[in-house]
């Protein structure tokens, strides 16, 4: 505290608070200007002729037409004589069923004579009806968003060069303080441009960022499906691939940035999660800083992980691939202490924070992990079976259920509740997509374009393998036990049993996860052997995202190493390690500067719009009597005869109608995709009405006879779904409050019997 009184002490640091507070008072100032109209309906013709002039900042035009046509015709924004990147606009699609077209386009300074350019490029024209330019505070939002970047980042650097200068930092802490951040850094090359890098999910991902906030912008949030999706019909993405992770990301698009930005964010704040984690989970494992930024750096540069990143843009992998090294701390931890040690029943917590992190991010990343967790303990069933290690895993899988439940439970509901199309991956013939056994020695780390190999074979191959520094590793772990072989035979340990056992254990399942990723692996006869195999094998699509597998498994091996070399002070080894380093960064910017040189088509999405609507790669979660043709396009509620709707409002998933019936009754299907947890009730009497699924997968609502009154059709979900995230709130309040106080008791000296 004495510290900080003498910062703000300063002179000069209180000018420049003053001069940063000003700023801020600036920004926020801006914020109250609220949402305006910048060029009106009553311009149109100027608008869509000779242009208008505007200031720089974050708009919306919108065009009112009619379209019979869905798609084919754009329309977008542009102006004669700009500078370049002074226009942030993309084209936006037209589309039949919507009376307002939006484009959003951004001005970084004045631009004169922009207009609006309708192209009509189907067989029928556009009837154009009006136009008009809003803007809101999105700029001012950004302004002040990066003014606080700027003046934390800037004033940490300035209080840690005043600490330094009065109680010097260590050249170890100085290695982790700027390390981990310049590694990040250097590991997200290929997002420090203004484009991004088309990767083959690369749409899906943005959608799902896209879909989220709109949910959030329409209150929706904890809907659980969102209506962006699929010309509004609605999407459960939400509770089959979860998206916690994606929250920042929708949070910076709500307060105005383009979806090209948002996701570079996304990518770099990736990398700096993963270079931290790995760094405290390798350094804990160890209890060395150098061995820390080792782990780091292999992990950081693994190529299948930046492979992941820049060529597949695998969102969801490559987010859960920043837990994995929390799965590798606590099994070490779990396996390698002593049961009766003080907090060892706590190691629960490390592995269901990377359990967790990996369910909300992949599922198909948890089933993998899942395989190697079970392989895992039956290698070491004897003190599996121990009942302190035993407490200590059933307290694991109990604990993350728990706080995953809130996920867990609607995912498991609707999947029991309808058939859907992911289904029809059971049975798909996988081993074909396997790679080669040269891949394991194939370090050039290139970028690559083909993972076609049963047909072009190696010919420019992805970077699908393990890489050159942890190919050394493997070889360094041979020399290893040769050495500890006859180092035990003089009566000298190089390295404790303990160790080497855990490093045996680790490369021998590093080994097999790479072997799953090969062609050799029997995948299509396993996928035959049962339906639940068929399943499992056809759910894994690519037999090469083991590779993720073996990576991390190698990692903690070389680490456990470094371990018993730098407590030897071997100086050969400890040469060894800092060469592998080198080695590992050296091939990884080979790999990212080669990406940025040779993958194609760079994406700029500025306009949202521009990205539609049905990016849904193989639509694995549309109900199987859905017909995609169907969805992709706009329409109005279907009436059944003898029913009336004489009003009709929407937003987003939530329909509010005036209907009327006649003698008969019947029903109305609205354009929004069925999936459990609809509901319709009448907003006058709150009679509810009966929901079920219609032609083409359509929300039906049951109507009965001579029913007249105002109704409201919206996605609730379950009454037990609330239970569920109930009970995930209170066990992760009360794990919370536990690790508090443990930590305030630790200070004081009391100790505690809490397993949290």
């Amino acid at each position: 505290m004495e510290g900080y009184r003498e910062l703000i002490a300063n002179k000069k640091i209180r000018i420049l608070l003053c001069v940063e507070l000003l700023l801020i008072a600036f920004g926020i100032a801006g914020l109250f200007r609220g949402s305006r109209l910048a060029v009106g309906t009553e311009d149109t013709e100027q608008l869509l002729g000779e242009g208008v002039s505007l200031p720089a900042g974050v708009y919306t035009a919108r065009l009112y037409c009619e379209s019979e046509e869905d798609g084919v015709s754009i329309f977008q924004v542009v102006a004669d004589g700009m500078r370049y990147k002074t226009l942030l606009c993309n084209p936006a699609p037209i589309y039949s069923g919507i009376p307002v077209q939006e484009c959003q386009f951004y001005l970084t300074d004045r631009v004169n004579q922009l207009r609006i350019v309708v192209s009509d490029n189907g067989e029928k024209p556009v009837f154009v009806q009006g136009a008009e330019i809003v803007t809101g505070t999105e700029g001012s939002r950004i302004y002040l968003f990066w003014l606080l970047v700027f003046c934390m980042t800037l004033d940490s650097f300035i209080a840690l060069a005043l600490f330094h200068k009065k109680k010097p930092i260590s050249p170890e802490k100085q290695m982790v303080l700027f390390g981990i951040p310049l590694l990040a850094l250097l590991s997200s090359l290929p997002v420090l441009v203004d484009y991004n890098i088309q990767g083959v999910d690369l749409s899906f991902h943005l959608m799902r960022i896209e879909a989220l906030a709109q949910n959030i912008r329409q209150n929706q949030m904890f809907a659980r499906l969102e209506g962006a999706w699929l010309a509004g019909h609605g999407y459960a993405n939400s509770i089959f691939y979860g998206d916690t992770f994606l929250l920042p990301a929708a949070l910076l698009r709500i307060l105005g940035f383009h979806l090209t930005d948002v996701y570079r964010f996304y990518i770099v704040a990736v990398n700096l999660a993963t270079a931290l984690i790995s760094y405290i989970c390798f350094r804990k494992c160890s209890d060395s800083r150098y061995i820390g930024m080792f782990g780091c750096v292999l992990y950081l540069f693994f190529p299948y992980r930046i492979y992941n990143i820049y060529n597949r843009a695998a969102v969801g992998e490559y987010t859960a691939m920043v837990f994995l090294p929390l799965l590798a701390l606590g099994f070490y931890k779990i396996y390698t202490e002593d049961t009766k040690g003080k907090g060892y029943l706590r190691n629960w917590g490390i592995l269901a924070a990377g359990f967790t992190g990996i369910i909300q991010s992949h599922l198909l990343s948890c089933e993998m992990v899942g395989v190697f967790t079970v392989l895992l303990c039956l290698l070491l069933w004897k003190k599996t079976f121990s009942w302190r290690t035993f407490r200590v895993l059933a307290l694991t899988v109990v604990m993350t259920i728990a706080l995953n439940a809130w996920f867990l439970i609607p995912l498991v509901d609707l999947m029991a509740a309808d058939g859907y199309y992911l289904g029809h991956n059971a049975g798909i013939p996988i081993q074909h997509r396997g790679v080669y056994l040269a891949h394991l020695f194939y370090t050039l780390q290139a970028a690559g374009s083909s993972s076609h190999f049963s047909d072009n074979g190696m010919v420019d191959t992805e970077p699908i393998g393990i890489g050159m520094a942890l190919l050394i590793c493997l070889f360094m772990g041979g020399a290893v036990f040769l050495k500890q072989n006859r180092s035990e035979a003089v009566g000298r340990n190089m390295i404790a049993k303990q160790e080497k056992k855990a490093i045996g254990i680790a490369l021998g399942l590093g080994l097999v996860a790479f072997f799953m990723s090969t062609y050799y692996f029997p995948w299509d006869l396993l996928g035959k052997s049962s339906k639940l195999a068929g399943v499992l094998t056809g759910s894994l699509q690519f037999p090469t995202r083991l590779t993720g597998i073996a990576g991390i498994c190698i990692v903690m091996a070389a680490c456990i190493m470094g371990k018993g070399l730098l407590r030897e002070k071997e100086g050969a080894f400890q040469g060894m390690l800092l060469l592998i380093s080198a080695v590992s960064v050296v091939f990884g910017a080979y790999q990212l500067n080669d990406i940025l040189l040779d993958k194609e088509e760079p994406i700029r999405l500025y306009t949202a719009q521009n990205l539609g609507h049905s990016a849904v790669l193989g639509a694995e979660y549309l109900p199987e009597n859905a017909d995609l043709s169907h969805l992709i396009h706009y329409h109005m509620p279907v009436c059944s005869e003898g029913v009336k709707q004489l009003s009709y409002d929407r937003k987003g998933l939530c329909v509010d109608a005036y209907v009327k019936t006649g003698e008969e009754g019947g029903y109305i299907e609205y354009p929004l995709l069925y999936y459990k947890g609809y509901e319709a009730q009448s907003k006058d009497t709150g009679e509810k009405l009966t929901v079920v699924k219609g032609n083409n997968a359509d929300v039906r609502v049951l109507f009965p006879k001579n029913f007249s009154g105002q109704i409201q059709v919206k996605y609730k979900g379950m009454w037990y779904w609330r239970v569920a995230e109930a009970i995930s709130v209170f066990v992760g309040a009360a794990v919370l409050l536990c690790r508090i106080r443990i930590r305030i008791n630790g200070k004081r000296g009391i100790q505690t019997n809490c397993v949290c």
